[in-house]
């Protein structure tokens, strides 16, 4: 059985945090000898409220972070997220955070994506 790429971490799907507090969503890997292709990685906000767009925040690819969405506050926890750890960790939550994230490890053949439900609540 060929082994693909796996997401391995914990299934807490969800987080109630407050105001101001920071948090951490895991999103550990782990990438098999089969995949083959680039490593891609991307966090999506999808907003609570359906009139809104999903957000890309932040995105790893060919060995380069981007950060597309408020930088100063949500980034990658690991300095280098190709070793197995792509967890996103947000400072200073604001209630606007509030929707569900979703982390999507691509390695040719291999993807896998997990989502994660966050609430922020007001103070």
């Amino acid at each position: 059985l060929a082994r693909s790429l796996t997401i391995t971490s914990p299934d807490q799907s969800m987080f109630e945090k407050a105001q101001g507090e920071k948090v951490t969503l895991p999103c550990t890997f782990e990438l098999s000898e089969e995949d083959e292709g680039p490593l891609d990685i991307e966090w999506v906000l999808i907003p609570a409220d359906s009139q809104k767009r999903e957000q890309i925040i932040i995105l790893y690819a060919v060995d380069k972070i981007y950060n597309y969405y408020e930088a100063d506050r949500m980034q990658f926890t690991s300095p280098d997220p190709k070793f197995g750890d792509a967890s996103l960790g947000i400072q200073n939550l604001k209630t606007a955070d509030t929707g569900t994230y979703q982390c999507k490890v691509k390695k040719a053949p291999g993807v896998q994506s997990i989502k994660i439900q966050l609430t922020v609540l007001g103070k």
